[in-house]
């Protein structure tokens, strides 16, 4: 009887301690938080969409939007074939079709593309890039005196710091940028460059001016040669015949380099290094 007591007790006491001990929670496989509401455009959608760009370009029944003649038109023929894409002269033009929902999606320079959110927070840039290029400046083939001339005044901008005192006056939108650039009149022969106005930072109306990183860089190499600066503003597409036929001297549009466009034309050496293709959407989309 004591024993039977004593087994009781004891049974009891395991009992009341096995209460009191903290129980470990079960692992889950529920995701990470919620992005905050005021998440940055390039984080990819909070619910409902592809994680990646290229997610999103597999979907069925996808379009984009491109500027005719770019890096981001050859890209997406690649991907999505040539009657999926829709080709347009300006970017402006490309992010409007987005917004009026009559494609999916633009690819585009990541450049232009920041600049364009600025003002459109509907729409989002996915972070993984499409690509990467390099800019350089376009020249007629055999060339080889003004080629030598433009390499020249590159390397010394990038010597004194000057092109990057350009870069920074246009990315961080510092007042004034573009009121004060030297054109060099006056001076006894011209450099004529052709460019497409519709791609901020480079290049970008400003009232009937166009100005921008490009047009700034051809100022100062123009100048460095002794040469009055003008600017001819024209199809993205129409350069590279421009330059080949003499009607223009150089193409600085924010020209990536590539094995194609090296049997056209002649390049200076790279002024931007790992410019980005990307995808931009709408929001939710």
């Amino acid at each position: 009887m004591r024993k039977s007591l004593i087994l009781l007790i004891v049974l009891v006491i395991a009992l009341a301690l096995s209460a009191c001990t903290p129980q470990t929670p079960a692992k889950t496989t529920a995701g990470t938080d919620a992005p905050a509401t005021d998440a940055p455009a390039t984080d990819p959608p909070t619910t409902g969409m592809p994680e990646t760009a290229e997610a999103f370009l597999a979907q069925d029944g996808i379009k984009v939007a491109v500027q005719a003649g770019t890096i981001g038109d050859l890209i997406a023929q690649d991907m999505l074939g040539a009657d999926n894409v829709d080709q347009y002269h300006l970017y402006v033009d490309a992010i409007t079709a987005v917004k009026q929902n009559k494609v999916q999606g633009a690819i585009m320079d990541l450049g232009p593309a920041e600049k364009f959110l600025q003002a459109n927070p509907d729409l989002m840039i996915y972070d993984d890039e499409l690509t990467e290029e390099n800019y350089a400046f376009g020249i007629k083939k055999d060339n080889k005196e003004l080629l030598d001339a433009v390499n020249e005044a590159l390397a010394e901008l990038s010597a004194s710091g000057e092109l990057k005192r350009i870069f920074d006056k246009y990315v961080n939108d510092e007042p004034g940028a573009g009121d004060d650039i030297d054109l060099n009149k006056g001076a006894s022969g011209k450099l004529i460059m052709g460019t497409e106005s519709g791609f901020p930072p480079y290049e970008m109306r400003k009232g009937d001016t166009v100005v921008g990183i490009d047009i700034e860089i051809m100022a100062a190499v123009a100048k460095a040669i002794d040469k009055e600066l003008v600017i001819e503003d024209m199809q993205f597409d129409s350069l590279i015949p421009a330059v080949q036929s003499g009607k223009i001297d150089i193409i600085a549009a924010g020209l990536t380099v590539n094995e194609e466009r090296k049997k056209e034309i002649d390049f200076s050496d790279d002024y931007v290094i790992g410019a980005k293709q990307v995808l931009v959407v709408k929001r939710g989309d």
